[in-house]
């Protein structure tokens, strides 16, 4: 699995390193019990010619190692592919456990799965990459209200982290994030709208008597 993981991410990479690339990677876990990881690469038509490759192409080499045959790969568009793990490999890399009315979330990806050392070298060419219009994100998506996270951007229930950053710093690939569940206020309001409502109702009933 290491291998296949290694020559994914460095193939993935030298697309990237064309610049004419967009990846991103999406955990969903706003539905506690079925989570969801799904990725996306487009690559510029211009460089699938150049490469004289197709996106059919390497989602039928992805689909022939044994590694992905629980995965969901799917063409989308003649430059664009999608990948979506199975439950099981989510489980394997993540961990959410709830605390009173805060959901935890924990993401290690050991070296022995993901080594990313071999991006020590492009630290120049990510940085160029990284001002340019070119993108490698990782959003994360939690069940309530985000208020902390060791790394990226949270706003609302999202946490978007810039991989490119993430490489060039050498950050463990190691997150925490926690989130809190908000009281739902929802039937509150609703009584509340509809005592307003009967009150106006009756000061109107009250008013019309007064005139008759």
């Amino acid at each position: 699995m290491k291998k296949i993981l290694k020559i994914c991410i460095i193939l993935s990479f030298t697309f990237l390193l064309t610049g004419c690339v967009d990846c991103l990677v999406s955990l969903n876990y706003s539905k506690i019990k079925k989570p969801t990881l799904y990725g996306e690469l487009t690559i510029e038509p211009q460089i699938l010619e150049k490469y004289n490759m197709s996106i059919s192409q390497i989602k039928k080499q992805l689909l022939g190692h044994d590694f992905f045959k629980d995965w969901t790969i799917k063409k989308q568009t003649d430059s664009s592919l999608s990948i979506e793990s199975p439950t099981s490999f989510i489980k394997e890399i993540s961990t959410l456990t709830k605390q009173n009315n805060k959901y935890i979330l924990s993401i290690d990806i050991p070296k022995n799965m993901l080594d990313t050392s071999e991006l020590n070298h492009y630290k120049n060419t990510l940085q160029l990459l990284n001002s340019s219009n070119a993108t490698c994100s990782f959003k994360i998506t939690m069940p309530g209200t985000i208020i902390s996270s060791n790394v990226g951007k949270y706003q609302q229930n999202v946490v978007t982290i810039n991989l490119f950053e993430l490489f060039i710093e050498e950050k463990a690939l190691s997150f925490h994030i926690i989130s809190k569940k908000e009281k739902n206020h929802l039937l509150l309001y609703f009584i509340t709208l509809i005592i307003l409502l009967i009150l106006i109702i009756t000061l109107i009933f009250i008013k019309k008597r007064q005139k008759d």
